[in-house]
């Protein structure tokens, strides 16, 4: 079954609070909104499909997403990321390998999923979870084999999946792709570094 497509779900649903009243999504960073650094990178990667889980300010965040570019609204994204995770794979049904990437983190290319990917294809299997990691600490993106659709169904709260992943450490393939697993931009001076 490794021969099934691999889809990306980017979380794009939080309410930036420590932002004050900006989405920073929305904030432009080196010439482009927040988000579209992600979702580009997404589309000029291997996966073979990509979505995007809005929330709040789901309209405004779609006007800076490409022309006809799939989402999903995940209207209970105020209890927290795992509805948006959940959200995400109602659009795959189980038919797809799933890769986790934030909204948030503008330093993740192509090439950084690429080689998720291809560490995830070496494996041929269904049952491997493979993490994004800086200096050999866990960010993101994750890529999940559908082996864990039913477990990433199940989530619950803010803690994104990082429970399945400790339930599987033994499954866990780590590719290091330095300060891109784990810089987000959650504050307005850190757009400024």
């Amino acid at each position: 079954m490794t021969g099934l497509p691999i889809s990306g779900v980017i979380l794009a649903a939080g309410q930036s609070t420590r932002m004050g009243a900006r989405n920073k999504l929305l904030e432009v960073w080196k010439e482009k909104p927040l988000v579209r650094h992600v979702v580009d990178a997404a589309l000029e990667s291997e996966l073979n499909h990509v979505v995007a889980v809005l929330g709040h300010e789901a309209a405004k965040v779609e006007t800076v997403l490409p022309q006809n570019f799939p989402t999903f609204v995940n209207g209970d994204f105020a209890n927290g990321m795992a509805g948006s995770i959940r959200a995400g794979l109602y659009r795959l049904q189980g038919l797809a390998h799933v890769m986790v990437l934030l909204g948030d983190m503008p330093l993740l290319s192509n090439d950084h999923i690429n080689a998720l990917i291809s560490a995830f294809r070496k494996q041929d299997s269904d049952d491997c979870i493979v993490v994004a990691t800086n200096q050999g600490e866990w960010g993101n993106p994750v890529l999940f084999g559908v082996q864990y659709f039913a477990d990433l169904k199940l989530l619950e709260g803010d803690s994104g999946a990082r429970s399945v992943m400790n339930a599987h450490r033994e499954k866990i393939i780590e590719v290091e792709i330095g300060l891109a697993a784990a810089k987000d931009f959650d504050t307005p001076e850190s757009f400024s570094n």
